[in-house]
């Protein structure tokens, strides 16, 4: 049944509260423990292949010809200095020069915001760049590698893995696709004083990327000045990829970087410094962008005019056209602003979604980012702007149905709800999920119109709410916590479901309480040398249970029939321990 014909008849009959948990998925953490402190779940394809990421990998390369062995602060802190200095660094060492190192580089990373590792102030260049970022795609439940556009150092003996590498979606061919830092690399320099100088830069600050059983092609912007940005987040079976790239640069950013050519410009530092230096102050400001509570009026990117674009690769690899997509405003006269649009997914039809600056209720003062279809030359809008001042379409399935969300004001408070928007029917719905006020985003679609995302579950108005994830089936419209399709007895609370595939199975982020590891891969200790516990965040898949049946369970569960009344009120609240977590495509 079309959601088209399901929106006419969208209410609510029947509200029961049950003590059951139905058993119909059984959870399999993907084997990455081994491989990082957390781990986290992107997307899945029709064979079940999963790609993920984890973040704090174990066992970091430490660079140690740059690192001053006879600092005083070095010499308190490490346990053994000179096995240290010459390579031989024991466990209590290697954690006290990784915090040392990451402490005076980079905060945070690729995964817990949008797309870069955020940073304020522009990172240290004498010191060594360590990723807290690497990805993997699980064939058959194997983790193999995904390495981006990572290098061989003779350093370390091994890749750099310097470089925050993320994947982000997966074909049936299991081809994949992500963004990726440029690897960091050691250049020396001689200046006034006479010092010999060891910097570290890199050659652009982030770029798409298609990796075809481990080889790695560039999905490349069409400005390259400074490196330009990419972003590759879909990928679909014809091999047409979906994202953003840097189509313009600022001609005020541009006269910057060239001053880097002059040597009295730059002052007493190599180009390739003043370079980097200037692509972190712009990684900072479109980082504020991306992640400020946006309200009515959004920040215009000032270095690169961005725009989603699909580029169109051959199975061996190689591109053979690039197009670049629109937004949804129409400037009006004398409004050079940069207006920016970025694709987030895109079906087997060819048809992207994503979202796009537009003004404000036509207000030319106001601009904020809606979510916006692209489908050939057109961009569309189809988010009312009256009552949401925020939206971004996240997936779009075959059926041409998408999903995504949409910020509006509930009891004084920002909250997202998730849509599930038929644009072959032209028709929007809002389902209710856990309660009126819990935010709630749709992250994925299978082609059974099955959608996954996740919503709050508390009502507490004061701090964070936590969230779990749920699916909606839109032919049956049945909202269900997905953890009450789990044992009664499973260790994992599923906060996330990002994707879905056509067999139904799920990729999924949850939290499981149990010991938590050092950055040697070993288990964390206390000062007293006892095991430190805490909730971890581990990437799963969530495989149907053939016949699944339910179980009683002593916990109460929110089992939802909406198929007659005309509304339905908050019934309870899952009382399952868990953290938050931030994914956003």
């Amino acid at each position: 049944m079309k959601i088209s014909r399901l929106a006419l008849g969208l209410t609510l009959s029947m509200l029961t509260l049950t003590s059951a948990h139905a058993a119909k998925y059984r959870v399999i953490e993907l084997p990455l423990r081994d491989k990082g402190v957390n781990s986290f779940a992107t997307a899945i394809n029709e064979r079940g292949d999963v790609v993920a990421s984890i973040e704090s990998p174990f066992n970091p390369p430490i660079d140690i010809d740059i690192i001053d062995f006879e600092s005083e602060t070095l010499i308190r802190s490490l346990t053994d200095v000179n096995g240290a200095s010459v390579g031989n660094i024991n466990d209590a060492d290697l954690l006290t020069l990784y915090n040392f190192i990451t402490a005076s580089t980079r905060g945070s990373n690729i995964v817990r915001n949008n797309f870069f590792r955020q940073s304020n102030e522009s990172t240290n260049p004498f010191l060594q760049q360590i990723a807290n970022v690497q990805s993997y795609v699980l064939v058959n439940n194997e983790a193999e590698a995904i390495t981006g556009f990572d290098q061989v150092s003779q350093d370390l003996g091994g890749l750099t893995k310097s470089a925050d590498t993320l994947v982000k979606g997966i074909n049936a061919f299991s081809m994949t696709v992500g963004l990726a830092e440029a690897p960091y690399r050691k250049i020396n320099y001689r200046n006034n004083s006479g010092d010999n100088l060891k910097y570290h830069v890199s050659d652009f600050v982030v770029r798409g990327f298609l990796d075809i059983n481990g080889t790695t092609f560039d999905v490349m912007p069409t400005e390259t000045i400074g490196g330009g940005i990419s972003v590759a987040n879909d990928i679909n079976n014809s091999f047409e990829v979906a994202g953003y790239g840097s189509i313009e640069i600022n001609p005020s950013f541009e006269a910057l970087l060239e001053q880097c050519d002059d040597e009295q410009e730059r002052g007493d530092i190599p180009e390739e410094v003043c370079v980097r230096s200037l692509r972190d102050q712009y990684l900072a400001a479109i980082n504020n962008n991306l992640n400020s509570p946006r309200g009515v009026i959004r920040p215009i990117d000032t270095s690169y005019l961005r725009r989603a674009m699909i580029w169109e690769f051959n199975a061996q690899g190689e591109l053979l056209d690039s197009v670049e997509l629109g937004t949804l405003i129409d400037p009006v006269p004398g409004d050079n602003r940069y207006f920016s649009s970025r694709a987030t997914a895109i079906n087997n039809n060819g048809i992207a979604v994503g979202a796009s600056d537009k003004y404000f209720q036509d207000n030319s003062s106001s601009i904020i980012e809606m979510a916006a279809i692209f489908d050939g030359e057109e961009t569309i809008g189809f988010i009312d702007d009256q009552n949401y001042f925020q939206s971004a379409a996240l997936d779009i399935n075959d059926n041409d149905i998408v999903v995504g969300f949409a910020t509006k004001v509930i009891n004084q408070s920002r909250r997202n709800k998730f849509f599930v928007h038929d644009y072959r029917g032209e028709v929007t719905i809002f389902p209710d999920d856990f309660f009126n006020s819990s935010s709630s985003v749709a992250r994925g679609i299978n082609n059974n119109n099955l959608v996954v995302g996740e919503g709050e579950v508390d009502t507490d108005l004061i701090g964070s709410r936590r969230s779990e994830a749920f699916i909606y089936d839109i032919d049956n419209d049945e909202f269900t916590n997905i953890n009450s399709l789990l044992s009664c007895d499973s260790p994992y609370t599923i906060v996330q479901a990002m994707a879905i595939n056509d067999e139904n199975e799920i990729a999924a982020n949850a939290i499981v309480y149990r010991e938590r590891s050092a950055i040697n891969g070993e288990l964390a200790l206390d000062a007293q040398g006892n095991t430190i516990f805490g909730n971890v965040s581990v990437a799963v898949k969530l495989v149907p249970i053939p016949g699944g049946t339910v179980d009683d369970c002593d916990k109460n569960t929110l089992v939802l029939d909406r198929k007659g009344a005309s509304s339905w009120y908050l019934l309870g609240l899952l009382l399952l321990p868990l953290i938050r977590v931030f994914y956003k495509k």
